[in-house]
């Protein structure tokens, strides 16, 4: 008998062994099999080159760097492109954490939080590369800068530098650019990245990308005040080493976007 107990006392002992090992891998497991935390974050369903939505996918220059950012600090993004009046409701009413694009300034920060600047839009001139002229707008007191009416550019301008003379009667930024091409205008005034990728497209070589913005408006992701600290401390995280190990250069590259880009 007592043979037989001391053979059912070490069995016990060897399972409750056996569960102890696998119980202090199981935090490891769990580790393991756990998905990344998702983050959805909106934006304006066609906004070239920053983010565009097609068929059920977003891309562009904004996306990749959120997306790189994000993938730093192991959180997986999903992105929803939709119209821009449409996109403050989808954060207030909880269907998307975030806007992936927004311009920073003090009005928008009475609503909501921002991200560290992960790029600086805003406004650039846009000169022949065969005959350029200054890229400063101060400079160009007296001679002509085009620019669409409706964009934002023009009012700016007609109020920081009214002896700038303009001409808006360009409906799009290519007949913007066109009109410098056939001599009717000595600038154009676009956005820094939307107008370099255009120039690019449909008149290489034809224009001088500019180094610098005469408008800069530093663009970072904006989420609900109070609502999501940690995510964007993380984000920012992320962000700092895309910047700091040569990723951000490449994506700059990839979407032909002036250096004036880089925060």
């Amino acid at each position: 008998m007592e043979h037989g107990v001391s053979v059912k006392l070490c069995f016990f002992v060897l399972i409750a062994l056996s569960v102890l090992r696998v119980g202090h891998l199981q935090p490891e497991l769990v580790m393991a099999a756990e998905e990344k935390p998702v983050v959805t974050l909106a934006h304006i369903e066609n906004f070239e080159p920053f983010a565009v939505a097609k068929e059920g996918k977003s891309e562009g220059l904004a996306i990749d760097i959120i997306t790189e950012a994000l993938s730093r600090v192991n959180i997986k993004v999903v992105f929803v492109g939709e119209h821009q009046d449409k996109l403050d409701d989808l954060v207030s009413k909880g269907r998307a954490d975030g806007l992936a694009f927004l311009g920073i300034n003090a009005e928008r920060k009475k609503i909501y939080d921002f991200s560290n600047p992960y790029l600086i839009s805003g406004g650039a001139l846009f000169v022949k590369a065969a005959n350029p002229v200054s890229s400063d707008l101060k400079e160009l007191e007296g001679k002509i800068v085009a620019t669409p009416l409706k964009g934002p550019l023009a009012g700016y301008i007609q109020e920081k530098f009214p002896r700038v003379n303009m001409l808006t009667e360009v409906k799009d930024y290519a007949e913007t650019l066109q009109a410098v091409l056939d001599g009717k205008a000595d600038a154009a005034a676009l956005n820094t990245q939307s107008g370099a990728v255009l120039a690019k497209q449909l008149f290489a070589g034809k224009f001088l990308l500019p180094k610098k913005g005469f408008l800069e408006v530093p663009i970072g992701i904006g989420v609900l005040k109070g609502k999501q600290e940690y995510f964007l401390t993380r984000f920012n995280e992320g962000l700092k080493a895309v910047l700091a190990d040569g990723t951000y250069d490449k994506l700059v590259e990839k979407w032909g976007v002036p250096a004036a880009t880089k925060p």
